[in-house]
């Protein structure tokens, strides 16, 4: 009995030493924007990235196919954990358990080249790995590899030390390379030497970084919650630079017009106030929130575009099941809305510039053949949908109901059937005639309007009984009947999930049989839609995305793809 008591003190007391290592050890969080240059475009963060496995793992796509992949969820026990925590253990997984990462990107080149303009992203990303240069530098050099090895196939790669230790990694006679770096805790990986200097001099105090922007702290505590798996911010002046550059291609025009590009600019900053996001563990998948604050004056007479009416469900039997994405618009009254959004950019902003986004907001519909919107919107009542109705199409098609239907048979005289552009039809069973640019259908009070060849992708989906009225398994149909937001858009994530399953694979080297192939994409088809709600809150426009991956998934598809984008004039 005497010994007992020793005993029991000293367990109690190595328990203790325990606990106070593996609180001296853990490391404190760090603000991972003291690492990114204050004028970066894009900022995000992520500081617990087992927090985002855990998420993925228990959404339903990984679920679904996990005994066909072999990705089990992680059983790793809190043990295992704590120690990883503590810096004991593998390297790999000490880094993954402590480390917190940031995505930037630093900023666009754009290059014409033959009437296209090209745009190139420095990107840069951001690991505080918490453990010391000897143990994190041979995991990051071999990170960096098999980064190039992903993204380019097989390169060419070298050493070297400046300040810093470098490995870069590139392809013999081309310009794209990824190049990495280790300051002490820090692991910076980028495509450019531009991307990873600039975060290395913000690191030594060269140049100031994002936390200095007095708006980015107020931002991340009025988006994030405690359970948050990540936070993006992008500023005003960037927001309405963005803006500026995408643009000009809506109204149909070549981009690389600094002048344009400059008016744009200086208005859209007066309207807009920045973006921020932030995603969230959801049921059976993961929620991404989009917050687009605007001024409050604007905001305001946005409201009519968001008063929303009840949903309709006879509008379903001209939507196809083959369809790939589809937004409903339940403003009451359409015309109404489309009036507000005119409003309030006349109200913020002066006479050319209202004229120019003005231009903006008829171009959204002008890939109908609306070029007088307010003309035609009073003609339709709510719902209108605008649907991809399959793959093969190149354009979208819209569907509203009728409410005046001479009213609307003049406009289409008039305006869209004019000099011989476009023909119109009563009931579903006809092959249109291509040669006319758009095309519309009436049938059951309802009308169905676009380009000719997407018109008739749906009309051969309809008569073939595809609608999806006919598929009682439809995961549109009833999840829209369970939403009443103003604005709610359907997409197939077939193709992301795929990828993203597909780079998951390829990280852990595995490669599935053409049967497991097969099985693989037949599961996935059957979780594959996101879902998004769009709202007016007193800041802004919210949307809130449900998907399976949320944006974890198409970040880790850039990872496949070294090119730039390309827009042609």
């Amino acid at each position: 009995m005497k010994f007992i008591r020793p005993l029991v003190v000293l367990l109690i007391l190595i328990t203790v030493l325990c606990i106070g290592w593996v609180w001296w050890a853990s490391p404190s969080k760090t603000d991972m924007a003291q690492y990114v240059p204050a004028d970066a475009i894009m900022y995000l963060e992520f500081n617990s990235l087992p927090n985002v496995a855990k998420a993925i793992q228990q959404s339903d796509a990984w679920k679904a196919t996990s005994a066909i992949t072999g990705t089990q969820p992680s059983e790793d026990s809190r043990i295992t954990s704590f120690a990883a925590l503590a810096g004991i253990g593998p390297t790999a997984g000490v880094i993954f358990t402590r480390a917190q990462v940031a995505l930037a990107v630093i900023r666009l080149n754009q290059t014409e080249e033959d009437n296209t303009l090209k745009i190139k992203p420095d990107v840069a990303l951001i690991v505080e790995t918490h453990t010391s240069k000897w143990r994190n530098k041979a995991f990051a050099v071999d990170a960096v590899k098999r980064l190039a090895s992903m993204a380019y196939g097989q390169s060419t790669c070298t050493e070297r030390s400046a300040g810093a230790d470098f490995v870069e990694c590139s392809i013999p006679g081309g310009d794209r390379k990824v190049i990495g770096a280790v300051d002490g805790s820090l692991v910076v990986i980028g495509n450019s030497d531009q991307a990873v200097q600039s975060v290395l001099e913000v690191r030594r105090g060269a140049r100031p970084s994002m936390r200095t922007d007095p708006e980015l702290e107020k931002v991340r505590r009025s988006v994030t919650q405690p359970e948050s798996l990540g936070f993006g911010y992008i500023s005003q002046t960037n927001s309405a630079k963005l803006f500026s550059w995408a643009a000009p291609l809506m109204m149909g025009r070549g981009p690389g017009d600094q002048q344009l590009e400059q008016l744009l600019a200086s208005s859209a900053a007066k309207i807009l106030r920045g973006v921020a996001w932030t995603a969230l563990p959801s049921k059976g998948g993961i929620e991404d929130r989009f917050q687009i604050s605007f001024d409050q004056g604007f905001v305001e007479r946005l409201q009519p575009a968001f008063d929303s009416t009840a949903p309709d469900e006879k509008f379903w039997q001209l939507v196809p099941n083959t369809t790939q994405s589809l937004t409903i618009y339940q403003s009451k009254q359409p015309a109404t809305a489309w009036s507000s959004l005119d409003s309030a950019v006349s109200f913020k902003l002066e006479a050319v510039p209202a004229v120019l986004f003005g231009s903006i907001l008829r171009s959204s519909l002008a890939v109908y053949g609306i070029e007088k919107p307010k003309e035609v919107l009073t003609s339709l009542a709510p719902p209108l949908v605008t649907l991809k109705p399959s793959p093969a199409s190149e354009s979208s098609i819209l569907i509203a109901r009728v409410a005046n239907s001479e009213q609307l048979r003049r406009s289409l005289t008039s305006e869209i059937f004019k000099e011989n552009r476009g023909q119109i039809y009563e009931g579903l069973s006809y092959t249109l005639k291509s040669e006319k640019e758009f095309s519309a259908v009436l049938f059951d009070g309802y009308i169905i309007l676009g380009k000719t060849d997407s018109v008739q992708s749906c009309l051969d989906s309809l008569n073939r009984s595809q609608a999806v009225t006919n598929d009682p398994n439809s995961i549109l149909r009833s999840a829209a009947s369970e939403n009443s937001a103003a604005v709610v858009t359907f997409s197939n994530d077939e193709a992301r999930l795929n990828s993203f399953m597909t780079m998951l694979l390829s990280l852990e080297k595995k490669r599935l049989t053409a049967e497991q192939d097969s099985e693989l994409q037949k599961r996935l088809r059957k979780v594959a839609y996101s879902v998004t709600e769009t709202r007016l809150n007193d800041g802004g426009i919210e949307r809130r995305t449900h998907s399976n991956f949320g944006q974890f998934s198409t970040l880790m598809s850039l990872l496949q793809s070294g090119s730039s984008n390309s827009i042609a004039h």
